[in-house]
């Protein structure tokens, strides 16, 4: 079987179900092949939220991705009537003497202030008697900071995978779900695509196949880890209405040297649900497939140990699962072409913080494929930067 398309899209999580709803917006025949049925929670994108916001301590060169996907999201919520974001406010914050450094920053904190200042989002420096007296949710040290952004929320993955999906489909995507890439090849004037049900022809390429996309670009193999990570979900210690988004924003709260970084978000499962937070590891890698799906009571503990100082949770766990992330040696994503060819593109590698990011991306790789050419300042992730050392 050999069928032909404009482009292929090989992994439909993220940014592979934003790019093909993008594309099919611009009435591009487009083909999205995934080895399961997205959304699904064998990658990166399940977990029912995702933490969304402008104040990047990442860098300005996210502000636009954000700000755009906050835009599309709202687009789609008009179309399929469903919610997908919420903008429920973020609240960011740590010693206020020492520099945390998180995802490639040096100090985190400080610099999601400063993108706050200097792309004008609305937001407020907090210190810690105002924090104290605003958010009783939580256990602040006196030598505490923070910063409000009201723009921030959360995202539901899923939801949003599904509903570009839907959106993908009515504008004529077709897509082949339970079918695995096993080869691509660039044959000159177009991409040639073997899965282990048949072969197509395209175009262009794009590969947005998250924790996998090492194996399928060897030349990435040394550019991304992809590491283990869990999510929990705590009882809240406290009444259950304190907990709720409309009293308790996203947050983040900021490493030291005494304390992991940690993030969390409100309860939106009723008082029994619990309050999903969640940590990073860099340490221990991991392989797609073989992953290590079992949460164990050690992991419980050591999570309640780093939150429960800051957070008022109790000791009970009542959820948690694992997903994971692909990172690369500066923490920023990888949005390029391939290498020894422009006509297959990736994105991938987004380090712990690419979801908030996704929709825009997907619509940066839509614009290149359709119309040689995006918006977007793609500068900052090419692939060449690890290449030179100067990552």
């Amino acid at each position: 079987m050999h069928k032909t398309a404009d482009v292929i899209v090989i992994g439909c999580g993220a940014v592979g179900s934003a790019s093909l709803y993008q594309l099919a917006k611009r009435g591009v025949k487009v083909l999205g092949i995934d080895r399961f049925q997205p959304p699904h929670d064998r990658g990166s994108s399940h977990g029912d939220t995702r933490i969304t916001r402008l104040a990047l301590g990442e860098g300005s060169q996210y502000v636009q991705f954000a700000r755009r996907s906050h835009e599309i999201w709202h687009e789609l919520e008009r179309e399929t009537g469903q919610t997908l974001l919420r903008e429920v406010g973020g609240l960011y914050f740590g010693s206020a003497n020492t520099h945390g450094q998180a995802h490639g920053s040096t100090d985190f904190l400080q610099t999601t202030i400063n993108v706050a200042r200097e792309h004008r989002i609305p937001h407020e420096v907090l210190d810690v008697a105002s924090m104290r007296e605003r958010f009783p949710q939580f256990h602040f040290r006196d030598d505490e900071r923070g910063c409000f952004e009201h723009s921030a929320g959360f995202v539901h993955p899923e939801a949003c995978i599904a509903a570009q999906l839907k959106m993908a489909a009515r504008h004529g995507v077709e897509l082949r779900t339970d079918e695995q890439l096993i080869h691509w090849e660039n044959n000159g004037g177009s991409v040639e695509v073997t899965t282990d049900r048949g072969t197509y022809g395209a175009a262009h390429l794009i590969l947005t196949a998250g924790a996998w996309l090492p194996r399928i670009v060897p030349e990435l193999a040394s550019s991304a880890r992809v590491l283990r990570q869990v999510l929990f979900w705590f009882e809240p210690d406290g009444p259950h209405e304190l907990f709720t988004p409309e009293r308790l924003p996203v947050y983040i709260r900021v490493p030291d040297a005494g304390t992991n970084m940690f993030y969390g978000f409100p309860t939106i499962d009723g008082p029994s649900g619990g309050l999903k937070i969640a940590g990073e590891q860099f340490d221990c890698t991991t392989d797609p497939d073989s992953m290590k799906t079992e949460v164990s009571a050690e992991e419980v503990v050591a999570m309640h140990a780093v939150a429960s100082p800051h957070l008022r949770i109790t000791s009970r766990c009542v959820r948690s699962v694992v997903c994971k992330y692909t990172v690369t040696p500066d923490f920023h994503f990888i949005i390029d072409h391939a290498p020894n060819t422009e006509r297959v593109w990736l994105a991938s590698a987004c380090s712990g913080h690419g979801f908030k990011h996704s929709a825009a991306v997907g619509e940066a790789l839509a614009e290149i494929v359709s119309d040689d050419r995006t918006k977007f300042d793609l500068s900052p992730f090419q692939l060449s930067r690890f290449a030179s050392g100067s990552a």
